[in-house]
């Protein structure tokens, strides 16, 4: 009896820290493997850092779609500095470039709009589909008011008993 009431009272894991403490060994690990590259991925991410922060829906959809999008947006200044050399002063070379940054935050805007335009895209899709549906309902009511004569139909004379 004892032993159901001690797993009754255990905890729940907490996933959320498990992630955050992953993503700080990997930062700590690119940091001192790839220090220019880290330089970048730190200033690149920092839409994401804002979206995370500021993201208090459970499902967590503005970081769900703003980070993949922003991590893609620096791809290409991490290849730009690896054809201006992996160092320091590559780093800085490609951080000073105005274009990467309007590549890195062009793309977390890209991110920030698909979440913002989503559920208007959602909800005038939905309504085209219920308007179809209600179409075909229509044709089909009119076609078996057809077949079997006005009784079948609410509008027809018969009416449901109450």
């Amino acid at each position: 009896m004892a032993r159901k009431i001690a797993t009754a009272t255990r905890a729940r894991p907490r996933r959320g820290f498990d992630w955050t403490a992953g993503l700080a060994v990997l930062a700590i690990a690119i940091a001192v493997a790839a220090l220019p590259l880290f330089m970048i991925l730190l200033a690149g991410l920092v839409p994401t850092a804002v979206a995370a922060l500021i993201d208090r829906h459970p499902g967590r959809y503005l970081i769900r779609t703003v980070a993949p999008v922003n991590l893609a947006g620096t791809v290409l200044p991490a290849l730009t500095l690896f054809e201006t050399g992996f160092g320091l002063s590559g780093g800085l070379h490609v951080l000073a470039d105005p274009r990467n940054w309007l590549v890195m935050y062009g793309a977390a805007a890209v991110g920030w709009g698909l979440h913002w335009a989503m559920p208007q895209i959602a909800r005038v899709v939905l309504d085209v589909m219920a308007s179809q549906a209600e179409q075909r309902l229509r044709r089909r009511a009119d076609q078996l008011v057809a077949e079997w004569g006005a009784d079948v139909s609410s509008e027809g004379p018969a009416q449901p008993p109450k």
